[in-house]
């Protein structure tokens, strides 16, 4: 009888002990195990793509209970035709099918606008992003001129989707062994507009002279010739606040007919830019580029990380130069962004933001700086990744450009939002096209500022 209900016990404790042993499976597979999928950003980007499985590496080490799976944007096989447009077709497909195949993407305004294109919605970001704005380790870790501002989040639909990594300010990229064979003397600073068509002239002559067809500027179907426009539509402001300035004012309208006008003169010139822009690829775009194909490119500082990359045997023969000014340089084209947001149907919001809060500590923000030789939006100890030894090209322009221009406001607003306000009727890409088909010949200043002018007046 002892041993009965002693068996019996045991029996009643083996079958208490069932629903406590479900529960902590049930807890183990909600609360403490995770799976989170990243679309990353930076593949064969040199520091960039290391600073990434870094972070990848601490990730998994302080949360060993946390799958984390990693594709580059990069890779993705959809109808993207660079990584942004890829990563814009994986966020667009997972709105539509409600399908979360990635828990945090890449995303930054870019992304974001190409996103709002694909679904026809600018506001997609508040229904389907995680707003960080109040979480404590947002607010702590961001500079306060980033939260301080609407523009920042208004660049992803008025909401604070990640940390602000990366930084970077735009400029001329020139071939140091093209403008050396063909005898181009640039300057690296205080570049006048006369100055630039000058190179524009010299170049034509040379290719005329050596039956050649080196491009003046080398466009890929990533195309940020926006930014030369940009610049130079700042350049012609007496008041940098106005020239960034999301309103409208009749003023600026002759501005931006003055600054398509030197796109129009710049198509006079041999080989001004190359035609088939459209199919090349960045990898093959850098790789022309650097073995001589090309006097300028326009881009950002964060180029260089793609050039060591991709090309390391040729990178260091581009440098960065200032862009050409019209009337006075009044500013730099340059930003601040976030590149990774949590979708907010991720099954696994909490995993997703522990990654974006490991990306907001200083020591990130340290390496970024170091890594990439970039500011960043993120605070650290680190402030500029420039020294004043003027032993590095990269760093030295870095520094150049803050101690020149941190006094005045710097912007990349890419869609001319700064010219026509709210009722702007011209998206980026469009801009970026006319821009090219100006270059090209194929249409005239007069004829792309008329038809601009004809819609905008028409809402």
């Amino acid at each position: 009888m002892l041993i009965d209900a002693m068996q019996t016990g045991a029996e009643m404790k083996k079958i208490r002990l069932i629903p406590f042993l479900l529960w902590l499976i049930t807890l183990s597979a909600s609360g403490f195990a995770a799976e989170i999928n990243w679309v990353a950003h930076w593949l064969d980007e040199a520091g960039r793509e290391e600073l990434v499985h870094e972070v990848a590496r601490e990730f998994r080490f302080l949360n060993p209970d946390i799958t984390l799976n990693i594709e580059f944007a990069k890779t993705l096989e959809n109808e993207g035709n660079n990584f942004k447009w890829k990563s814009a077709y994986r966020i667009a497909d997972m709105v539509k099918t409600g399908e979360i195949t990635a828990d945090v993407v890449f995303l930054d305004p870019l992304v974001y606008n190409h996103t709002a294109e694909l679904l026809n919605d600018p506001h997609w970001g508040k229904k389907h992003l995680l707003d960080v704005s109040g979480m404590k380790w947002f607010q702590k870790s961001q500079k306060e001129f980033i939260l301080n501002s609407p523009y920042y989040k208004n660049q992803t639909g008025g909401i604070f989707v990640g940390p602000f990594i990366e930084g970077f300010y735009t400029c001329l990229w020139m071939n140091t062994a093209v403008a050396e064979a063909t005898g181009i003397k640039v300057k690296e600073r205080a570049m006048s507009i006369d100055d630039f068509f000058s190179y524009a002239q010299q170049l034509s002559n040379y290719n005329k002279q050596n039956n050649t067809s080196i491009p003046f500027i080398k466009v890929a179907c990533w195309n940020r010739i926006d930014i030369l426009f940009e610049y130079l539509f700042k350049t012609l402001c007496d008041d940098p606040y106005f020239a960034i300035e999301e309103k409208y004012d009749r003023k600026k309208e002759q501005l931006f007919y003055k600054t398509l006008l030197v796109f129009e003169k710049l198509s006079k010139y041999q080989s001004v830019t190359n035609a088939d822009y459209e199919s090349l690829s960045i990898d093959q775009w850098i790789h022309e580029y650097l073995d001589g194909d090309g006097l300028f490119i326009v881009a950002g500082t964060y180029i260089h990380s793609q050039f060591s990359g991709i090309y390391p045997e040729k990178y260091a023969d581009a440098q960065p130069v200032e862009l050409p000014y019209i009337n006075h340089p009044n500013g730099l084209v340059g930003d601040y962004i976030p590149v990774y947001a949590v979708m907010k149907n991720s099954p696994n919001k909490d995993a997703a933001l522990k990654l974006l809060q490991l990306w907001s500590e200083p020591k990130i923000a340290d390496k970024w700086v170091a890594y990439t030789k970039n500011p960043t939006g993120i605070r650290g100890n680190l402030v500029l990744p420039a020294s004043d030894t003027a032993d590095d090209v990269y760093e030295d322009f870095v520094f150049d450009m803050n101690a020149r221009y941190s006094h005045l406001p710097m912007r990349y607003i890419r869609s001319p939002t700064y010219i026509f306000g709210d009722k702007n009727p011209v998206k980026p890409n469009e801009l970026r096209e006319s821009l090219m088909q100006i270059l090209l010949g194929t249409m005239t200043a007069r004829e792309y500022y008329e038809d601009v002018l004809e819609r905008f007046r028409k809402q």
